[in-house]
């Protein structure tokens, strides 16, 4: 590594200046502006290195763009307010590295500078890759369809109103079509979807695809004209036009369904809004439609639907080159407003120094946790005695420094009531938003008799449906709520950030995303489950199939039965889990739904998709029980209400990231 106090600029003839020449630069910029106290030392050194890097122009804003550049490192890397000579060496280092960044990117080498800086022995600091990600602070990612791969964009540009309206109605226009190739490019490397074949869909196990038919390629709507009578497989959006017909649409365009005769995988749910495979007869003259003189496209007979499988999460990540997601690497970035690719060096570091965490656990509290109800805050006072004793005795003992969790997630509602200005309260006095703020004041107040949890572990805060603003409007209404739904206002929870270290408060927004190293988590708190049994298609062919089952069996008969199924003897409610992970893990996104169902925020459209994969995704579905499911490498796990109905019993899930486990916990209280 070159000194940066000994490199000479190729535009300015360097010159011998005195500190007190560049005192007063200092003061202005430094001192004055940012607050930050410069020791002599440190002014030496920052006068050497001014005289050598710009010469005669020491005055010129490019100098003062300099300094500035030193005043963000040195904020950034949260050193304090006094400048020393040690601390200044570190900063003027790595803004030399990032100059060179950007000469090398200029030269088309980036990656390879990065990956010789990553190959120097250089300390990771966990906590430096340890964040939660909301959809506020989550970088924009567009899928290219030409170029076949994502464009991250890390800044946020100030558009008027005029120009938000139009990108938001343009994200609406588009977010459909995006999801829609994105799929096809996943399914464009699948080698089940290769070459023509007429083998079948329809033996697609329900948390694999080894079943699927080989060979299957997807043919386009518009090719199928002038093929009566032929077999094909079809990928395309489910959904129904103004006659209350099935269709099925592609890029080139769409086609009646004829659904009959269909039958569909039974590992996943079907609902409207939904991309599905659908595999058939196509009718040249068949359907409804063909009645309209301005359609032409015949009819699609179905015989198997099911879903595109997902990839796994290493592969998609290989294709699409390690792409920052998440912004989580700004720090490598030069100039510009492009995430960088990830280089292997660096994440190989990351999982090294992963595993050899193993002490580090995150634990995350069951949803619903009501603070208006005596029952949450008793449950409270015992889980933080029981944590701060264990907190004490493992400072008292290196061997069990795996007490101390780095995070404690809490998801709301955080009220059992929305919060509204027409509710009637039981005191007069009082305003609903003034019991809302009294109700984490005085989950403050027990937090503030565990010093050491207040010292030691982040908070973070997840909204739900009844948590302000939204609930003044919506009622408590998921469908009324805008998503992704913002953070609990500040207001709200000001004595509870006055009470924790500055930084360990987190208002996170629903859903949010935790980046710990190589590792990326979902946590989202929505009612899913009930969604896709409310909105489940059931086809006549099942229909039929369901009446037969109903029908009274005599003891023969049944005992048969039971025999024939001995091997299927799987718990409804797993059976369900599957199919709710598999189904939303093949879509990619987590709102899988025709978009009357909930209101989408298409600007943050990017942060519902899961695609790539994440490790983890931990559904707060307040709606089905605790489960733990993997699908394609993936872990899905569900968190149940915090506290059931009627229970004294406290759910939550702590989370080890060395091992990738999750512990499923409960607390008497």
């Amino acid at each position: 590594m070159i000194d940066l106090t000994t490199a000479k600029t190729k535009t300015a003839l360097p010159i011998k200046l005195l500190p007190s020449n560049l005192r007063p630069l200092v003061f202005r910029t430094l001192t004055k502006k940012h607050g930050l106290n410069v020791n002599t030392e440190a002014l030496s050194i920052l006068t050497d290195t001014i005289s050598l890097k710009f010469g005669f122009d020491w005055k010129s804003p490019q100098s003062q763009q300099f300094l500035e550049e030193i005043a963000k490192f040195w904020k950034l890397e949260d050193r304090g307010i006094f400048i020393d000579s040690n601390g200044l060496k570190v900063v003027l280092k790595e803004i030399q590295k990032k100059d060179e960044i950007v000469q090398m990117q200029k030269a088309g080498r980036t990656n390879t500078l990065v990956d010789e800086a990553v190959e120097e022995d250089v300390q990771l600091q966990w906590e430096d890759y340890f964040q939660f990600v909301s959809p506020m602070n989550q970088p924009r990612s567009v899928f290219d369809k030409s170029r076949k791969h994502f464009d991250v964009y890390l800044t946020k540009e100030r558009l008027p109103l005029l120009s938000r309206l139009t990108l938001n109605t343009k994200s609406l226009v588009e977010s459909q079509n995006n999801h829609y190739y994105l799929i096809m490019d996943r399914l464009s490397r699948n080698e089940n979807f290769q070459k023509a074949s007429m083998t079948s869909i329809s033996n697609l196990n329900s948390l694999t695809i080894d079943g699927i038919g080989k060979n299957n390629e997807i043919t386009l709507i518009k090719n199928m004209l002038g093929r009566d009578g032929q077999k094909f497989l079809l990928f395309g959006l489910l959904s129904k036009n103004s006659t209350d017909e099935y269709i099925l649409e592609d890029a080139t365009g769409y086609i009646e369904l004829n659904l009959n005769q269909a039958v569909k995988n039974q590992g996943s749910f079907y609902c409207l809004g939904m991309f599905v495979l659908v595999e058939g007869i196509y009718s040249a003259s068949g359907g409804h439609l063909n009645q309209k003189q301005d359609y032409i496209g015949g009819c699609f007979y179905v015989s198997n639907i099911a879903q595109p499988p997902a990839e796994r999460r290493d592969k998609s990540l290989d294709v699409y080159g390690h792409v920052d997601f998440l912004g989580i690497h700004k720090h490598m970035v030069p100039a510009g407003d492009k995430a960088i690719k990830v280089p292997k060096a660096f994440r190989k570091k990351m999982v090294q120094l992963e595993k050899s965490l193993q002490s580090h656990r995150i634990i995350m509290m069951g949803s619903d946790l009501y603070l208006d109800s005596n029952k949450t805050l008793q449950a409270m006072q015992k889980f933080f005695h029981r944590l701060e004793n264990s907190i004490i005795e493992a400072l008292d003992s290196e061997e069990t420094q795996s007490y101390i969790p780095l995070a404690l997630v809490f998801t709301g509602s955080f009220t059992s009531r929305p919060l509204t200005s027409t509710n009637s309260t039981s005191d007069a006095n009082l305003s609903n938003s003034e019991l809302y703020k009294g109700n984490f004041d005085q989950f403050a107040k027990i937090l503030s008799e565990h010093p050491n949890i207040v010292q030691r572990c982040k908070v973070v805060l997840i909204p739900g449906d009844n948590d302000p603003w939204q609930s003044t409007y919506s009622l408590g209404s998921s469908c009324l709520n805008a998503f992704p739904q913002p953070s609990i206002p500040k207001v709200f929870v000001n004595r509870l950030e006055k009470l924790l270290p500055r930084g360990n408060l987190i208002l996170a927004w629903n859903p949010t995303r935790l980046s710990y190293l190589s590792q990326e988590l979902v946590i989202i708190k929505d009612k899913l489950m009930s969604k896709f049994k409310r909105n489940g298609l059931m086809f006549p062919l099942e229909i039929e199939q369901e009446k037969e089952n109903v029908e009274e069996l005599n003891n023969v008969e049944r005992i048969e039965k039971l025999i024939q199924n001995k091997d299927e003897r799987i718990p409804n409610k797993t059976k369900q889990a599957r199919m709710l992970v598999k189904t939303l893990l093949d879509q990619g996104t987590l709102q899988p739904f025709k978009k009357d169902l909930k209101v989408i925020n298409t600007q943050f459209e990017h942060c519902l998709r899961v695609e790539p994969l994440p490790n983890a995704i931990v559904l707060n579905d307040s709606s089905f029980d605790n489960f733990e499911v993997v699908y394609q490498g993936c872990k899905v796990v569900n968190l149940t209400l915090a506290i059931n109905e009627g229970s004294r019993k406290l759910n939550y899930v702590e989370y080890w990231p060395a091992s990738k486990k999750f512990d499923f916990k409960d607390l008497y209280f």
